[in-house]
């Protein structure tokens, strides 16, 4: 087995720490839900907000045996399915659930992908070109990201305010040397995206500007990004380089 690095230590920490912060930002929003509207759908034929918490947790689970698969020398778990008919796999799985079976999974998970991530060290950084940190924000704070801000739309109550300072928070956690500059560039990235849905622009702007410098590719795909049409037109100027004196 690898022995981890100092390096590999800290972006260990990282991970975890913002493993944690989602689980806790999960647990605050979606407890402090009325339960009548936590559980029915917001629209019909829609799912509850309940559905979106067994939702979130079910894509950490998969990461976690993604993870572990590659940590015993298994080949990368895939899918090829299309993602819509996956979550329909995964939500009717857990459909009639209780809200106390759907947290306790939630707890389960989580704690149980925060070990994988660490018992998987160096390897984290190793497997395809850091393939498994992508995954672990994917399935982890961004998706969790994306989902809040579709259900404050949904206006069943859940705390807009508290997914800002969730924002906030994930991206305090993201200026750390332990993440590669793509990592980064990506997370930041990602939650732009999510202020400027929410119309916080003057907060997606300086985030979009770290991404651009960070990952420079990402401005040629911001141009057809739907998350972005608000800043559209400011787009260039984000991500033009200052010019040296």
């Amino acid at each position: 087995m690898t022995q981890n690095t100092d390096a590999d230590d800290a972006l260990v920490a990282s991970l975890v720490a913002q493993l944690r912060t989602a689980r806790q930002a999960e647990r605050d929003l979606f407890g402090g839900l009325d339960p009548t509207l936590r559980d029915l759908p917001m629209r019909p034929g829609n799912w509850s907000p309940k559905d979106h918490q067994a939702h979130l947790t079910a894509w950490k689970d998969r990461q976690a045996a993604r993870i572990r698969a590659v940590r015993e020398g298994q080949q990368f778990p895939t899918d090829d399915r299309e993602d819509d008919v996956i979550n329909a796999e995964l939500q009717s799985a857990r459909a009639d659930w209780a809200w106390e079976e759907v947290v306790a999974e939630a707890d389960e998970v989580s704690a149980r992908l925060e070990s994988e991530v660490r018992a998987a060290g160096s390897g984290l950084r190793q497997f395809e070109s850091g393939r498994l940190v992508s995954g672990i924000f994917g399935n982890g704070p961004f998706h969790a990201a994306t989902h809040f801000g579709w259900l404050v739309e949904g206006d069943v109550g859940f705390d807009a305010i508290a997914v800002e300072a969730f924002l906030d928070a994930e991206a305090q956690l993201l200026d750390t040397t332990a993440l590669s500059d793509a990592d980064r560039g990506t997370g930041v990235y990602n939650l732009a995206c999510a202020h400027a849905l929410a119309g916080r622009l003057d907060q997606a702007r300086p985030l979009l500007r770290d991404a651009f410098r960070l990952r420079p590719d990402l401005a040629e795909f911001a141009k057809e990004d739907p998350d972005l049409v608000a800043l559209r037109e400011e787009l260039a100027g984000l991500a033009a380089r200052p010019s040296s004196a």
